[in-house]
């Protein structure tokens, strides 16, 4: 598979969902008690889905390069292991 159909796939059924599922989260966290820290969580998860959704933009319009693929694909890889090594 090349990087553009796998990172189009990645978007689609993994990453966009997890991302609407945290905004969704601090937004019920916000409503119950409004926080500084949250607000700035869900702006920043507003923007990683803003930029994930243009990837998806330019990728259904074919102009998302094989090297830009691969470059998401790494920073995607970089925030799972961060992640994990929160847990």
């Amino acid at each position: 598979m090349n990087k553009i159909k796998e990172l189009e796939k990645i978007l689609k059924t993994d990453v966009l969902i997890e991302v609407q599922a945290e905004i969704d989260a601090l937004e019920k966290l916000i409503a119950k008690k409004t926080s500084t820290d949250l607000e700035n969580e869900l702006e920043y998860m507003l923007d990683i889905k803003k930029f994930y959704n243009e990837a998806l933009e330019i990728i259904e319009k074919g102009k998302l390069t094989q090297e830009e693929a691969t470059n998401i694909l790494l920073d995607l890889e970089d925030m799972r292991a961060d992640d994990e090594d929160e847990i």
